[in-house]
């Protein structure tokens, strides 16, 4: 048996430092204090000892945890991740994890409905990208599959439509069919599938413009014509940024 011999207050609020026999024997917040009714005088064995001192880690680690959810919801990995780096324990590790999800402190599939609605009306992020953060994120695949099969896919067509129209005036320089295919590829690498990428497309009605078509053709050929030494190589580079062959000799005759 020991004795607690003193019970010393530390700088940091809530904090103390407890004395057995008359030495320094570990460090408890308040809640382990009043937990096990520490104070002055009273005797307790060895393994009342390891379980104060097991309870007062895993009131740390929860401590830890609930600062770090402060900040904004995370996933159990994340949780778990943060405590592993911060060296607590697995079996503490868990208890705090149970704690957290008995609290309702911790739910992944209420992280990822947040997570969506989010990313749905801030940015935009395409389904794919969606799936992408959230299994960093480390949110389960059964997860993630069931809250983005109810995504309302008025809002992806939406969200992918808006994307298409801003993209649109960064290649309005080039040929029109040029304009088209990165178009395309924007919105696919913003993570939308083909279907939508097509009727967001479609939903901007685009023509093709005769008069600007002829206008980007002439300010291109004035921009690279100094690169080559014949007009056949002129030609090849021009019809690979997608400008027709009679369009292009209209214009070099035109020049």
């Amino acid at each position: 048996m020991t004795k607690v011999t003193k019970i010393q207050a530390q700088k940091r609020k809530g904090r103390y430092n407890v004395y057995l026999d008359g030495e320094y024997a570990f460090p408890v917040g308040e809640g382990t204090l009043i937990e096990f009714r520490l104070m002055k005088g009273l005797e307790l064995t060895d393994a009342q000892v390891t379980l104060i001192k097991n309870k007062e880690n895993t009131n740390k680690a929860y401590g830890d945890a609930v600062n770090y959810l402060s900040y904004e919801l995370r996933t159990e990995k994340e949780i778990k991740d943060y405590l592993y780096k911060k060296e607590y324990t697995t079996p503490t590790i868990m208890d705090v994890l149970d704690r957290l999800k008995e609290l309702n402190y911790l739910d992944d599939a209420a992280y990822a409905q947040s997570f969506i609605n989010t990313q749905l009306r801030m940015s935009a992020n395409g389904p794919k990208i969606i799936e992408q953060k959230m299994f960093k994120k480390g949110v389960p695949d059964s997860i993630i599959k069931e809250k983005m099969s109810e995504i309302d896919q008025d809002i992806l067509l939406e969200n992918a439509t808006d994307f298409a129209q801003k993209q649109l005036r960064k290649t309005n320089h080039g040929s029109f069919k040029q304009q088209m295919i990165k178009l395309k590829q924007s919105l696919y690498s913003k993570g939308y599938s083909g279907d939508i990428t097509n009727q967001a497309i479609e939903s901007l009605d685009l023509e093709k413009d005769e008069d600007e078509e002829l206008e980007n053709l002439h300010k291109m050929i004035d921009k690279v014509s100094h690169r080559y030494d014949n007009t056949s190589k002129l030609i090849n580079y021009l019809m690979g940024k997608g400008f027709s062959y009679s369009e292009i000799k209209r214009a070099l005759e035109e020049d």
